[in-house]
C-alpha cells in the first residue's frame, strides 16, 4: 500500500505518483521508478528513501539541482517533514502522505431550465441562432436604404466569424485547463457576448422614449460595457469549470479588464467633448410607433410660442448687454 504520494505540477495540472516501495528514483531515465518528462530534470535527479518511520529526500542531480521548501539541497540525504515542496529543475512537486486532506468535491448544479443552458446542446443552438436572427435584424433597420437579401446576410458574416471565433479561444481554454472540450458551453457564452448587448441597446431606447431622457440608454450602455463580459465568464467558469465564484469573479475581472479600459477610455472621451468649445447637444432622438411615454408631447403651438418667448428674452437681454456696454 502506497505511503507517500509524489505530486508534480505542470501547467496547473496536478499528477499524482504512489511510492509504495523504497528507496524511489526520480528523473527522466527510463529505468526510474517515477519518469519525468521535463527536460529541466535530470535522467537521475531525486532519491526518497524511509528510515526511523520518517522520510529521507537525496540530490543526486548535479545539474540544476533540487529545491527543498525554497533551499538548495545538497548530496546529503535529509529529513523531511510531510507536506514538502520541492522544485525539480523547472519542474514543481511535492510530496504528500496518503492520510493528506483533499479538497471538497465540487458539486454541478442540478437546475434545469434556462439556467442550464450551457450543457444543454439544443439550448445552445437555438440561441445561438437566436442571435444571428437578433444581429441580422438589427443590421436591416439600421441601413436606411433598401438592399438585397446577400448584402445584409453579407453584413452578419464578419459577426458570425467574430462568434465562431471567440468560441474557439474559450473552448481552447478550457481544453488546456480541463483537458476536455467544452464547445457547446463556449458557444452558448460567446452567443450571449452579442445577444445580450443587443436586448440592452433596445431596451435603452425604449426607456429613453418611455422617460424623454437620455439617462437610461446611458445606464443600460454602461451595464453592456462593464458588467455583461465578466458577469458571462464568472458564470461560465462557475457552471462548467465548476471553480469557486470569488476565485471566478477575480478571474473574470482580470479577463475583462484590457476590455473595460477600452470602454473607460471611450467614455471619457466622450465627457471631455461636453466641455469642449462646440459640445454636442443632450437631447433625445429616440423614436417610437408605439408611443408609449410618460409625458405627452406638447402641441406644436405652445411649443412655438414658447421658443418666440425664449428667443425674444435672449434677444432682449444681449440689446441690453450692449447697451450697458456703450454708455
Amino acid at each position: 500500500m502506497a505511503q507517500v504520494i509524489f505530486e508534480t505540477i505542470i501547467r496547473g495540472q496536478s499528477h499524482y505518483h504512489k511510492i509504495s516501495s523504497f528507496p524511489a528514483t526520480i528523473g527522466r531515465a527510463f529505468d526510474s521508478d517515477i519518469i519525468l518528462n521535463d527536460p529541466s530534470v535530470s535522467p537521475h535527479h531525486l532519491v526518497i528513501d524511509e528510515a526511523d518511520n520518517s522520510y529521507t529526500l537525496r540530490n543526486i542531480s548535479d545539474e540544476n539541482g533540487t529545491l527543498l521548501n525554497q533551499q538548495p539541497m545538497d548530496m546529503l540525504a535529509t529529513t523531511i517533514a510531510l507536506p514538502a515542496t520541492l522544485n525539480l529543475g523547472d519542474l514543481k512537486a511535492r510530496v504528500l502522505s496518503q492520510t493528506t486532506a483533499v479538497e471538497p468535491t465540487r458539486i454541478k448544479s442540478q437546475s434545469k431550465g434556462f439556467f442550464s443552458f450551457l450543457s444543454n446542446p439544443l439550448w445552445v443552438i437555438s440561441l445561438f441562432f437566436m442571435t444571428l436572427a437578433f444581429i441580422f435584424i438589427d443590421r436591416y433597420q439600421s441601413i436606411p436604404i433598401k438592399k438585397d437579401l446577400l448584402f445584409y446576410f453579407n453584413q452578419l458574416f464578419p459577426t458570425l466569424l467574430i462568434i465562431l471565433g471567440i468560441t474557439l479561444i474559450i473552448g481552447s481554454i478550457s481544453r488546456l485547463s480541463t483537458h476536455r472540450w467544452e464547445i457547446f458551453s463556449a458557444l452558448g457564452i460567446a452567443s450571449l457576448f452579442f445577444f445580450i448587448p443587443l436586448v440592452l441597446d433596445y431596451l435603452g431606447h425604449f426607456f429613453n422614449y418611455l422617460f424623454t431622457s437620455d439617462l437610461p440608454e446611458s445606464i443600460f450602455t454602461n451595464i453592456a460595457h462593464f458588467l455583461v463580459l465578466p458577469a458571462l465568464l464568472m458564470f461560465y467558469m462557475i457552471r462548467v469549470h465548476l471553480t469557486p465564484w470569488f476565485p471566478a469573479l477575480g478571474a473574470a475581472v482580470l479577463v475583462s479588464s484590457p476590455i473595460s479600459a477600452y470602454h473607460l477610455n471611450d467614455q471619457i472621451d466622450q465627457l471631455s467633448t461636453y466641455s469642449g468649445f462646440s459640445p454636442l447637444p443632450p437631447y433625445n432622438q429616440t423614436l417610437s410607433s408605439f408611443d408609449i411615454r410618460t409625458t405627452d408631447s406638447i402641441s406644436l403651438e405652445i411649443y412655438f410660442n414658447d421658443a418666440n418667448r425664449i428667443l425674444a428674452e435672449q434677444t432682449n437681454a444681449m440689446l441690453k448687454e450692449e447697451l450697458e456696454k456703450n454708455k
